[in-house]
């Protein structure tokens, strides 16, 4: 398949398909848009899972730009003769660990990972615990037609935790642990996914994780206090040093001429602040 020009969009390239045969929600596209473009250019490694007749390969190929690889995997032996340059077909099963383990060793790690695969739940989760650590950091893994947790053929129901609606939730409560009491119940604190995973983002069917170092939280403070408490607390004690280093550093004449060249207005009604006040 000869590329088109990459600058246009993931939807007009659907509006416009002349190639493989994809099936497609509407509303996915913004979604993919939003976290699939900061890789385009980057010659970026993708696995999808689910590979149907294979347009979204050549979609996702076109939209990414030359030098991408897309990695397609499904249980039909039907999509070896989807293979083109820079598309390349597995055959396998999305929860058989062996050969995702070899997928991954042969073409990862991957800075992109799409699952569109059978949408069982049991398939869902094998997947994305087994490739979690084979995405790069700064990478992303998405799951689409989570609706399926809401279908009874699927096994799903609202509130049910055996769904990947409530594996994400679970993964929010791993996003958090850095917030739990030190002196909890025991395997409470942070685990692989609290220092591995940097945000989740929940749309209408998808889920999309973020991979990257996630650091316990830091809290500061800048700037001069403008009453005598802080939350209730006297301003004195909730300075810290790197707080009052700050406030001294505000103090220098560089500092000074600084903000009297970005805001003179500012500088003079605080000039005058001063000489009243010494009055």
């Amino acid at each position: 398949m000869r590329l088109r020009r990459p600058t246009l969009g993931l939807r007009w390239y659907f509006e416009h398909n002349d190639g493989h045969l994809m099936d497609k929600w509407d509303h996915y596209f913004d979604v993919y848009e939003r976290h699939f473009g900061p890789f385009r250019g980057r010659k970026p490694k993708m696995l999808e899972i689910g590979v149907s007749h294979g347009g979204s390969l050549q979609m996702f190929r076109h939209y990414l730009g030359r030098g991408t690889t897309i990695v397609g995997i499904d249980v039909h032996e039907r999509i070896v003769g989807l293979a083109e340059p820079g598309i390349v077909p597995e055959v396998g099963s999305q929860s058989d660990l062996d050969f995702l383990a070899d997928v991954c060793r042969r073409h990862g790690p991957f800075d992109i990972i799409l699952d569109d695969g059978s949408h069982w739940y049991r398939d869902q989760r094998a997947s994305l615990h087994a490739l979690w650590p084979h995405l790069v950091d700064g990478g992303v893994y998405l799951v689409e037609d989570v609706h399926t947790s809401y279908m009874a053929r699927y096994e799903g129901g609202l509130g049910r935790d055996d769904t990947f609606i409530g594996e994400t939730q679970r993964r929010v409560d791993d996003l958090h642990r850095y917030w739990l009491d030190d002196e909890g119940v025991e395997g409470e604190g942070p685990n692989d996914w609290t220092t591995s995973m940097t945000g989740i983002h929940v749309y209408d069917s998808i889920v999309v994780f973020d991979k990257g170092v996630h650091s316990a939280p830091v809290r500061r403070m800048t700037g001069r206090p403008a009453f005598e408490t802080i939350y209730g607390f006297p301003a004195d004690d909730m300075i810290t040093d790197d707080h009052r280093a700050q406030l001294a550093a505000l103090n220098t004449p560089p500092a000074r001429v600084r903000r009297a060249l970005r805001d003179p207005r500012a500088a003079w009604q605080r000039l005058a602040a001063r000489l009243r006040s010494s009055e």
